[in-house]
């Protein structure tokens, strides 16, 4: 049976605000017990997850193949190697300006 009743769906909505309010917290396996995490909201958690996430899918996507590149050197042909790092973006540093922020948010 489906209860997707106007009061139902505004009570979803009103759950969900409050638990991005609530705090980070991790679970404690030798106790057992929910201990906050970094003093930070969820909703602070989750918008820093996905920048880590549209950051990763950019880099993923300039190393595609599939990927149409043209436009990083705008359109001009690339006949002198020399000028091949100010035309295209430096990958590896993409990549390891992204990777401290996915150790943060899980240090183990």
């Amino acid at each position: 049976m489906d209860l997707a009743t106007q009061e139902n769906l505004q009570n979803l909505v009103n759950v969900g605000e409050k638990l991005l309010k609530k705090t980070v917290t991790r679970m404690n396996l030798g106790t057992g017990i929910c201990e906050p995490y970094h003093h930070t909201t969820n909703e602070m958690a989750l918008k820093r997850f996905a920048a880590i996430l549209h950051k990763e899918k950019i880099v993923r996507k300039l190393r595609s193949p599939n990927t149409n590149r043209r436009h990083f050197n705008q359109g001009k042909p690339i006949n002198d190697p020399t000028t091949l790092p100010q035309t295209m973006p430096i990958l590896s540093k993409t990549i390891d300006l992204s990777l401290p922020d996915l150790q943060e948010l899980n240090p183990n």
